[in-house]
C-alpha cells in the first residue's frame, strides 16, 4: 500500500473522512483506494454510494468476507434489513470464523425484532471468540428483551468481568437486581462504575435503570437527577442532528399543524382498498398496552409503530400553502396514496373481515392528513394525565428522532404535548363522531376487560376471551417500544398520578399542562 493511502486510512481513523475520501479518489485503480473510498463515503453518511463500491469489490474478490460484510453494513444503514442479513450470511459462508460477520448479523436481526435468531448469531460469534465484548453485551441485552432475565444476567456478569464499566451490561445487571428488589445495589452499581466518557446512548440506558431503582426505593430527587443526567448526555450527542430540524415530526412542524385547513374535496370516486384504524395519542399514554391486548384478537393485526404514514406526510408537505394544494389534489391522488400506504406493510392490505390497527401515537398530529387520505378510517385516541405522560416520556429511553429528542427536557416535552394535542383536536373535529373514540389509561388500569369490550364493539368485531390472555402472546411478539417489559407483567396502578412525586421539578410546565389535564377530566 502506498504511503499516500496509509495517510488516508490514518485520516479516516482520526475522524477526517473528507480528507480520506480525497486521498482515496486520487489513488487510481488500486483496490485499497476503492476500499478506503467506500469506508470514507459510509463515514460521511453516503451509504448508497459506499454500497456500490463494496458490491463491486465483493464481486471482484469473492474470497474476501469483509467486502460482503461492509456491503451488509451499508444495506443496514439504508434500512434494507433483509438484504443486510443476506450479505452478512454471505460473509460467513466465505469465512465461517468471521466474528465481525456474526456480530453484525446478530445486530441486524435484533434491530428487525428477530430476537431468537439474533441470540443465535451472537452465540455463534462468541463460539468464534469468547472475548468478543460487543457480542457478549448485545447477547445480554437481547436475552433481557426476550424476557430471559436469568440468562441475560449471566452474560452481563461475564461482560462486566471483562469491562467493569460497560454501560449496556450495567443496564442489564441493574435490571436483574431491580427484579430482585435490590434497588440500592442496582443504583450503586451504576453510580460506581459508569464513566463520564461512556457512549451516550448506552450510558443513558444504564442511567435510566439507575433512575428506575432509585424511584422504586422512594428517592425521587436522586431518580430525577439520574434521568436528567441520561438526557443531558443524549441531548449533547444529538443536538446537532435534531435541534434545528423542521418538517415531519419536528416540534416546529407539529406546532403549525393546528392550522390544518380542513377536509379535502370528495368527488365521489370509489375508495381503493380498506382503511386502517389509527391508534394515536401522546407517548406513554398506554398505546402499547392497548395494541397488544387488541393484537391477541384473531381478526386484528397491528403495526408496532411501523412508519406507514410517512408517504402520506411527505406528500402533504410542511406549510399551510402546501397543505391546501395537497387537499385540492386529493381526488386524483387519494387512491395512489392509499396504495402507497399499504405497500409499506409486509403483507399489504388486510383481507375482508380483518382489522388493521396502525399504532403510531404521534400520528395524532397528522390526523388531518390521515383522515383526508382515509376518510373511511377510524381513530382511537389514547389519553393519560398529561403530567404523567410528559414525566414518563422524560424518564424513558426512546430511539432517537426529531420527536423523541424533545422528550429529553420537561419543557420541550410539555411544549410538544401542547402542540400535538392542539393539532389532533383541531383535526378530529372534522372526523365523524362515529369514527372516533377515546380510551383513558387510568380507566384501562381500573377495568381493562370493560374498556377492551368497548373497543372491540367500536371495531365491529366479535368478542373473544383470547384478548385477555394478551400477556402470553406478547411474550412471543417483538415490541419495539420501552413499554415492552411492562406489557408482559400484570397491570399495576402505581404509575397513575406518579407526577405528584416529582412536582418539585414540574412547576414551570404545569401552566401549559394543567389546562389539558382539566380538559381530559383530571384533577388540577
Amino acid at each position: 500500500m502506498s504511503a499516500g493511502l496509509q495517510q488516508g486510512f490514518a485520516a479516516l481513523q482520526a475522524g477526517n473522512a473528507q480528507t480520506a475520501l480525497e486521498i482515496a479518489r486520487a489513488g487510481g485503480a488500486d483496490p485499497n483506494a476503492h476500499y478506503l473510498e467506500g469506508l470514507a463515503l459510509r463515514a460521511l453518511g453516503e451509504a448508497a454510494s459506499a454500497l456500490a463500491i463494496f458490491e463491486r469489490l465483493a464481486a471482484a474478490h469473492p474470497g474476501m468476507a469483509d467486502f460482503a460484510n461492509l456491503a451488509g453494513l451499508c444495506l443496514a444503514d439504508l434500512g434494507r434489513v433483509d438484504d443486510a442479513v443476506r450479505a452478512f450470511e454471505q460473509a460467513l459462508t466465505i469465512n465461517p470464523k468471521f466474528v465481525h460477520g456474526a456480530f453484525n448479523l446478530g445486530r441486524a436481526l435484533a434491530e428487525a425484532g428477530r430476537l431468537e435468531a439474533a441470540i443465535l448469531a451472537y452465540r455463534r460469534a462468541l463460539e468464534m471468540d469468547a472475548s468478543h465484548l460487543p457480542s457478549r453485551r448485545n447477547l445480554a441485552w437481547c436475552l433481557m428483551s426476550h424476557h430471559d432475565l436469568a440468562l441475560a444476567e449471566i452474560e452481563a456478569d461475564a461482560a462486566l468481568e471483562a469491562a467493569p464499566g460497560d454501560p449496556l451490561s450495567l443496564a442489564v445487571k441493574a435490571s436483574a437486581l431491580i427484579a430482585r428488589k435490590a434497588y440500592g445495589e442496582a443504583a450503586s452499581l451504576v453510580g460506581a462504575r459508569l464513566t463520564a466518557d461512556a457512549p451516550p446512548a448506552n450510558a443513558a440506558l444504564a442511567l435510566g435503570k439507575q433512575g428506575e431503582a432509585l424511584e422504586k426505593a422512594g428517592d425521587y430527587g436522586a431518580a430525577f437527577d439520574a434521568w436528567a443526567d441520561a438526557n443531558h448526555r443524549l441531548k449533547s450527542r444529538f443536538s446537532a442532528e435534531f435541534e434545528a430540524q423542521t418538517g415531519g415530526f419536528s416540534l416546529s412542524h407539529v406546532q403549525i399543524l393546528r392550522h390544518w385547513p380542513g377536509k379535502s374535496v370528495d368527488d365521489g370516486t370509489p375508495l381503493d382498498g380498506p382503511a386502517p384504524v389509527f391508534l394515536v395519542g401522546f407517548p406513554r399514554s398506554g398505546t402499547t398496552l392497548i395494541e397488544n391486548v387488541l393484537a391477541a384478537h384473531p381478526d386484528i393485526e397491528t403495526s408496532d409503530e411501523h412508519p406507514l404514514s410517512s408517504p402520506l406526510i411527505e406528500a402533504a408537505g410542511n406549510t399551510p400553502d402546501a397543505w391546501r394544494v395537497f387537499l385540492k389534489s386529493l381526488p386524483e391522488r387519494r387512491n395512489d396514496l392509499r396504495r402507497a400506504y399499504w405497500a409499506g406493510w409486509t403483507t399489504g392490505a388486510p383481507p375482508p373481515g380483518q382489522v388493521f390497527i396502525d399504532k403510531l401515537p404521534l400520528n395524532l398530529a397528522f390526523v388531518g392528513v390521515l383522515s383526508a387520505v382515509f376518510p373511511d378510517a377510524r381513530f382511537i385516541l389514547a389519553l393519560r394525565d398529561p403530567r404523567d405522560c410528559v414525566l414518563s416520556a422524560f424518564k424513558q429511553r426512546f430511539g432517537m428522532n426529531a420527536a423523541m429528542y424533545r422528550m429529553l427536557s420537561l419543557d420541550d416535552a410539555a411544549q410538544y404535548y401542547d402542540a400535538v394535542m392542539q393539532a389532533g383536536e383541531a383535526a378530529l373535529a372534522n372526523v365523524d363522531a362515529g369514527r372516533q373514540t377515546q380510551i383513558r389509561y387510568e380507566d384501562s388500569l381500573a377495568d381493562l376487560d370493560g374498556e377492551v369490550r368497548r373497543l372491540i364493539d367500536f371495531l365491529r368485531l366479535e368478542w373473544t376471551d383470547a384478548v385477555m390472555s394478551y400477556r402470553e402472546q406478547a411474550k412471543a411478539r417483538f415490541i419495539s417500544t420501552p413499554s415492552a417489559p411492562q406489557v408482559v407483567q400484570p397491570l399495576y396502578t402505581s404509575s397513575a398520578g406518579r407526577w405528584r412525586d416529582y412536582d418539585f421539578a414540574m412547576a414551570d410546565i404545569r401552566p401549559l399542562l394543567d389546562p389539558w389535564a382539566k380538559k381530559w377530566g383530571y384533577e388540577v
